[in-house]
């Protein structure tokens, strides 16, 4: 726990460091715009996306996160920050507190921050696909095309619609754990299988490993997203640095609400432990994989 929190705290200098760099090359015309997307991601949230992309393509033989492979890392967690600039907006989860400090509609306004996760979403794809990279341009394109499902329709936002509908704004739903399941895959589960597959084209992964990288995602998305909904309900905001029952205020469905918080705990450590097969299957260096699979159950913010 201690190695991963370490190395995730030094990655999260690097990425800044890395998207400041990019940032002075590009000048953004608007100051609020300017402020707001430096407000919201610099210096803060776990950066476990981007340690999965690069631990990943570790395993598969590059041994040190290229500066290429950092620009995709970087352009990933402007992807995840859009994402939850826009969940905590008040027209979806109307949260006032993330990472530790004001969420970026109560620092700027509702309007600034639909524009700001706007821009950072096209930000992270000009990054990858004007950055002039050592890749093959089908290795860019597979990576800009894998991480466009993951964030569309049929990934992260597809699962934020059915976190919505899950609240009974649009119709009654009986909790079932398949809707759940479904839900957390999409919303939670999509940008973490993204990383690790992007990780894996990095490295030159096959077609099998890509799926065990797949199946492996679908797990750890899955335990962290419900890790996610105990901690919302038995922790506190000062240890998670955002505010807490939220779910059970917004009446939403989730593994705690439909099996309570022992059951759910047992589903998380059994996901944990078939996470864990799934990746020993393949015959490389996984060691920070496993690790991070441990360190998904027993975080604490």
């Amino acid at each position: 726990m201690k190695t991963i929190n370490n190395d995730l705290v030094k990655l999260g200098k690097i990425i800044d460091k890395t998207l400041l760099s990019y940032l002075k090359k590009k000048k953004i015309s608007q100051k609020r715009l300017s402020d707001s997307l430096l407000y919201s991601s610099l210096g803060s949230g776990k950066r476990l996306r981007a340690f999965m992309l690069i631990e990943t393509a570790k395993a598969f033989g590059s041994l040190k996160p290229s500066n290429d492979t950092l620009i995709i890392a970087t352009a990933l967690e402007l992807i995840h920050t859009y994402s939850l600039i826009h969940d905590d907006l008040p027209c979806m989860d109307n949260s006032s507190l993330r990472r530790g400090k004001k969420t970026s509609h109560i620092e700027f306004d509702e309007a600034t921050a639909i524009l700001l996760g706007d821009g950072l979403q096209s930000l992270a794809f000009e990054m990858i696909s004007s950055h002039d990279l050592a890749f093959q341009n089908d290795v860019k394109l597979k990576i800009i095309s894998e991480l466009s499902r993951s964030i569309g329709f049929n990934g992260m936002v597809g699962g934020q619609m059915m976190d919505l509908v899950s609240e009974g704004r649009y119709n009654k739903l009986s909790p079932n754990e398949k809707y759940i399941t479904q839900t957390q895959k999409l919303k939670t589960g999509a940008l973490i299988i993204f990383s690790l597959k992007a990780g894996g084209i990095i490295g030159g992964a096959n077609s099998e490993e890509l799926k065990i990288l797949e199946k492996f995602g679908e797990k750890i998305g899955l335990a962290f997203q419900i890790i996610d909904d105990i901690l919302d309900c038995t922790s506190t905001e000062g240890l998670l640095g955002k505010s807490v029952d939220a779910d059970l205020k917004s009446g939403k469905m989730t593994f705690v609400t439909l099996l309570g918080l022992e059951q759910s705990k047992l589903k998380v450590r059994k996901l944990i432990e078939e996470a864990k097969k799934e990746i020993s299957k393949i015959p490389k260096d996984t060691e920070k994989l496993m690790m991070l699979a441990e360190f998904v159950e027993y975080r604490k913010n």
